[in-house]
């Protein structure tokens, strides 16, 4: 490649050179440049906050809607704590999926922080 556009100096997950191309000084593409390491972090969190937020509004929504179909005889007790059960294993699925998405996080910070310092 040329002196314009040359190839990322990052390293994949998998331990492959990075593909994307870069211009001028940039040695590292987005994803790779250790001086944007906290800005990507701040926006996987965002992203992620704002996807499981959406899931639980959803859920309570629903869940309100159980319950005024019940108050008004429009739907049973019975179908109705099967649906909250339902209701509860979804929440338990949200919860479990945040911590996962957190443990990698924090699994690949780790590793660039091993990088960078030389310990990997």
């Amino acid at each position: 490649m040329g002196a314009l556009n040359r190839q990322c100096a990052g390293t994949t997950r998998e331990g492959r050179r990075c593909t994307v191309s870069v211009r001028g000084a940039q040695e590292f593409c987005y994803l790779h440049d250790p001086s944007r390491t906290e800005e990507r972090r701040r926006s996987a969190s965002r992203a992620g906050r704002a996807k499981g937020n959406k899931e639980v509004a959803d859920l309570k929504e629903e869940i309100k809607t159980v319950i005024t179909d019940v108050k008004s005889g429009d739907l049973g007790r019975n179908d109705a704590a099967v649906m909250i059960q339902g209701y509860r294993a979804l929440k338990d699925f949200i919860a479990l999926e945040r911590q996962v998405k957190e443990t990698d996080e924090l699994a690949a910070e780790i590793e660039e922080l091993k990088r960078e310092y030389g310990a990997a």
